[in-house]
């Protein structure tokens, strides 16, 4: 047990000192687009029609693109994301520049979005990334939209999943009541766990946010939405949520109400 530990300590110490050693100068950027130098060039070129069909996704959606034209980082070792975000790395879009993402090391200084699908994912084929894409580009056109107002983050999130076309489930459930995931902080730390749970609210957010713009419009209701919120605050456009609450779930999983 002891020469096992000791083993995991070492590796453990062999990836913190591989993160530390990764820096600026292991990128290659081509205009707004920033690579990781151990991407092949086939890798790269891969990426660039990816980001034409995003960019078209997002505008098809909102009926034309106000938001920045970011830069965009792709990984695909976890050194370069926990370079950029930090250990608890997810894919992410960086509204302003200027500023670093939770213990990241890398200070943005344009808007930015980053793509680590490929960390987790080293297989993810072209309509994942697109996926992938689309949903962090759809937040940089969301806070655009909204001239810098909040959004609570489940609708911020669900409006993502839903332009970004997340597959789900039928009636997933990451938690009881999504109105618990209203600031940014309590759904990061809430979906920081990556699991089944974790995906469940994501797609759970997106069920609400496409019920609400079935009964206002389609797209076009929540375009208006935002481009009232400097008049009008959120609550009292979006009114109640469309899905109902559900069963508390305690952390095995099981209901309360079926005890």
């Amino acid at each position: 047990m002891k020469t096992g530990l000791t083993m995991l300590a070492l590796a453990c110490s062999t990836i913190d000192s591989f993160a530390a050693d990764f820096g600026k100068d292991d990128f290659l950027r081509e205009g707004s687009m920033v690579y990781e130098k151990s991407f092949s060039q086939a890798e790269s070129d891969r990426f660039k029609p990816l980001v034409v069909a995003a960019f078209d996704k997002v505008a098809a959606f909102f009926g034309d693109r106000k938001g920045v034209t970011p830069d965009i980082y792709f990984c695909k070792s976890a050194a370069c994301a926990r370079f950029l975000l930090g250990p608890e790395f997810r894919s992410y879009s960086h509204t302003q520049g200027g500023g670093r993402y939770l213990s990241g090391s890398h200070v943005f200084e344009n808007p930015s979005i980053v793509v680590t699908t490929l960390v987790s994912n080293p297989s993810a084929n072209d309509e994942r990334l697109l996926a992938v894409l689309s949903h962090e580009l759809s937040h940089l056109e969301l806070y655009a939209r909204a001239g810098g107002q909040r959004v609570p983050a489940w609708f911020n999130e669900g409006l993502a999943s839903m332009v970004g076309g997340r597959a789900c489930a039928p009636g997933a459930q990451g938690i009881d009541d999504l109105s618990r995931l209203s600031a940014m902080r309590d759904w990061l730390d809430y979906t920081r766990s990556r699991d089944t749970r974790s995906n469940s609210t994501y797609c759970q957010a997106k069920a609400e946010v496409e019920a609400w713009a079935v009964r206002h419009g389609g797209p076009k209701g929540v375009v208006e939405l935002l481009a009232t919120l400097k008049e009008r605050d959120f609550a009292s456009q979006y009114g109640p949520f469309l899905t109902r609450p559900l069963p508390t779930i305690n952390p095995k999983g099981v209901k309360q109400d079926d005890r």
